[in-house]
């Protein structure tokens, strides 16, 4: 009886860590998860070998078996110090419905050095995003939209609302939850507060409203995400002093430039993304 109790004990160890790898290695094995700069299917050793911060595209089985049809290319952002794919995730059931390629990179927000400024890291991340895009949309095997949509949170956010704000001719919708700061498009303070000096930081091209006109844009936060203290005072004047009124400023500001915008609120959200801004995110994607 010892002797079975010890078999069936060994048993049970063995199969719990059997589980437990395949939980930790399940990611890696997912070959719809493939190295954004590459142009195939990456080996089994890639995928367990390759950076955790590498941008990653999903490309959905839905597109995979039918690649010569439609698909959307979507852009996720994540917050600072985030992981692109673990945003990403959250959309990979709309990704398998509607036939989106998911764009997850894990862009160094931050300036690299101290000869680095904020600006300039903005835009540095900006052109390695607009990189990442060329090339997907570029690969012969996918037949991509002309305009990709894009979503972020929090400094993910950030970068994404002003990513539209330099191309708004290629993305047909921005959903942004929970920026810490906005570039204010109807302020003439110095960027990135306002629009003044625009140009300098977007490849010397001026800023296009008209453009933006057809961009679809959702500004969602939580209405627990209203602490002073999280964000950065310089934006007080022109966006107020909480991610709450910043959010509802700049929506206002895009309602202003006649951009079809909507601001959504979460009730009793604090500093996180939930499911509800995901299902916010998919419909206003899917033209709703």
């Amino acid at each position: 009886m010892v002797r079975r109790a010890l078999v069936v004990l060994l048993g049970l160890a063995l199969g719990l860590g059997i589980g437990s790898g395949v939980l930790l290695l399940g990611p890696r094995l997912d070959a719809r998860w493939q190295t954004a700069t590459a142009n195939r299917e990456p080996t089994l050793v890639e995928r367990f070998t390759r950076s955790e911060r590498a941008p990653l595209l999903f490309v959905p089985d839905s597109v995979s078996r039918d690649p010569a049809a439609p698909a959307t290319l979507v852009v996720v952002l994540p917050g600072l110090g985030g992981i692109g794919r673990d945003l990403a995730q959250e959309f990979v059931v709309a990704a398998e419905a509607h036939r989106w390629l998911l764009l997850a990179p894990s862009s160094d927000y931050d300036p690299r050095s101290a000869n680095e400024s904020l600006e300039e890291a903005d835009l540095r991340v900006d052109n390695e995003i607009v990189a990442l895009v060329d090339r997907i949309i570029a690969r012969p095997s996918f037949h991509l939209a002309s305009r990709i949509d894009i979503t972020g949170f929090s400094r993910g956010a950030q970068q994404a609302h002003r990513f539209v704000l330099r191309h708004p001719d290629r993305v047909g919708a921005l959903a942004s939850f929970s920026a810490g700061t906005y570039t204010m498009p109807t302020s003439p303070q110095p960027y990135p507060i306002g629009m003044g000096g625009f140009e300098q930081w977007d490849q010397m091209r001026p800023f296009d409203p008209i453009a933006l006109q057809r961009v679809a844009v959702l500004v969602g936060v939580g209405t627990a995400d209203a602490n002073p203290t999280d964000v950065a005072r310089a934006w007080d004047a022109v966006g107020g002093t909480t991610r709450l009124e910043r959010g509802s400023r700049f929506a206002q500001a895009l309602v202003q430039l006649h951009v079809p915008a909507r601001f959504q609120t979460y009730p009793g959200v604090g500093h996180t993304f939930v499911p509800a801004m995901r299902d916010d995110a998919v419909r206003l994607f899917l033209g709703g």
